[in-house]
């Protein structure tokens, strides 16, 4: 029966004049979808609101229902429609005006309606043209009708899917905010680091600035020292030299004041070897001294150095201990020794280290070196004697 009813229609002749239909000269069925397609809801409120007599009570539905009422007839709120519907689609009109006969109002009315977004526009011309008929009408609102109850399901799916993805929106905006917090706290804690390393930056550049300073101040006295005493690395080394000049002279009188002593004792007595430990042990202890000598006591107990001390300067000689190695490094020994005139050295309490080092240096230097082999004060006091009474 419908392809019957549509080959009917599409057997009336084609409408004839170029007159535009006004809203209500459409038919009554299509002021629905009208006024729904092409008004916005919030238009409708306002033309409602300013067309109509309410109540103030009125929902969307009953406003719309009032407004398809009044659009049935010409009146003062159809001539109101009929104005704000042509305004608002003047382009979707002059477009359609561009079809001359039914059949090409049909296939621009197909065209637009691919389109839902330009639909309002597209209905609105197509109804009211002049090559409208009404079976193209019950067509196109056929047509819009189909389109409305897919927008309503496409709709429900969009609400879903929006609901869907608000709460999937919420999550991801908590994981954000938790993942900024992170980033915030780590930006802070790299900032706080940054501002330590940049004091103490500062701190190390001050150090090195000083430093700089210092070498440069140091460098500045040394070739003042250098420019107002150019000779003295020749003074240094001559002093060197007479320091070793006067040891070995030391030594030979020494050695000339042995000899001249042992002329003058009788034959039998210088024939004798001498026993120097065993006569020491034999002798009084009696004052010793040693003015202007420097005595080097090498070893011997911590508590004793204070008597050590003590005896030496009694002499009227200067006092230099070194404990052997226990505490005070061997390397320590060199300058001592070479400060000192007479070493006493008690070679129970050494290392051997500083033993070696001791016999050398007095060896090499023609020193005055006295071993004791039990360290106690009395043997310390029997050694300065027996370098007192031997010859120096």
């Amino acid at each position: 029966m419908a392809e019957a009813c549509c080959a009917a229609h599409a057997a009336l002749p084609p409408t004839t004049g170029s007159r535009r239909r006004r809203l209500w000269e459409l038919g009554s069925h299509a002021h629905c979808p009208v006024i729904g397609v092409c008004l916005p809801l919030e238009r409708v409120r306002q033309l409602a609101k300013k067309l109509l007599v309410l109540q103030g009570d009125e929902d969307d539905y009953t406003l719309h229902c009032s407004l398809v009422t009044a659009a049935a007839r010409r009146n003062a709120v159809a001539e109101a429609l009929q104005k704000d519907l042509e305004q608002r689609f003047t382009l979707d009109v002059r477009a359609a005006a561009q079809a001359k006969c039914r059949d090409s109002l049909m296939a621009w009315w197909r065209g637009r309606a691919l389109h839902s977004e330009g639909i309002a526009g597209a209905l609105w011309a197509t109804l009211t043209h002049a090559r409208c008929d009404e079976w193209l009408e019950m067509r196109v609102l056929g047509q819009v009708h189909m389109l409305q109850h897919q927008v309503g399901a496409a709709q429900r799916v969009d609400l879903a899917r929006h609901r869907e993805l608000a709460a999937e929106h919420q999550a991801l905006m908590r994981d954000y905010a938790e993942a900024q917090q992170r980033v915030t706290a780590w930006g802070q804690e790299r900032a706080r680091e940054q501002q330590a390393w940049e004091q103490e930056r500062m701190q190390q550049r001050g150090a090195v600035i000083a430093l700089q300073t210092q070498l440069a101040h140091a460098q500045e006295q040394l070739q003042q020292w250098q420019a107002a005493r150019p000779d003295l690395p020749e003074r240094e080394a001559l002093r060197e030299r007479l320091a070793e000049q006067a040891a070995r002279n030391q030594l030979l009188q020494r050695e000339v004041h042995r000899l001249t002593s042992r002329a003058a004792l009788p034959a039998d007595v210088a024939d004798a070897e001498p026993a120097p430990v065993a006569a020491a042990c034999e002798l009084p202890l009696v004052p010793v001294k040693l003015e202007h000598r420097v005595v080097l006591c090498v070893g011997g107990r911590g508590g004793s150095v204070p008597q050590y001390r003590q005896a030496v300067e009694v002499c009227g000689a200067q006092f230099l201990h070194h404990d052997g190695g226990s505490e005070h490094k061997p390397a320590q020994l060199e300058p001592q020794l070479a400060a000192a005139d007479l070493v006493i050295c008690q070679t129970g309490c050494i290392s051997h280290d500083a033993y070696w080092r001791v016999k050398d240096h007095c060896k090499r230097h023609g020193k005055r070196c006295v071993f004791v082999e039990t360290p106690s004060r009395s043997a310390f006091e029997r050694a300065l004697a027996q370098a007192a009474i031997e010859p120096s």
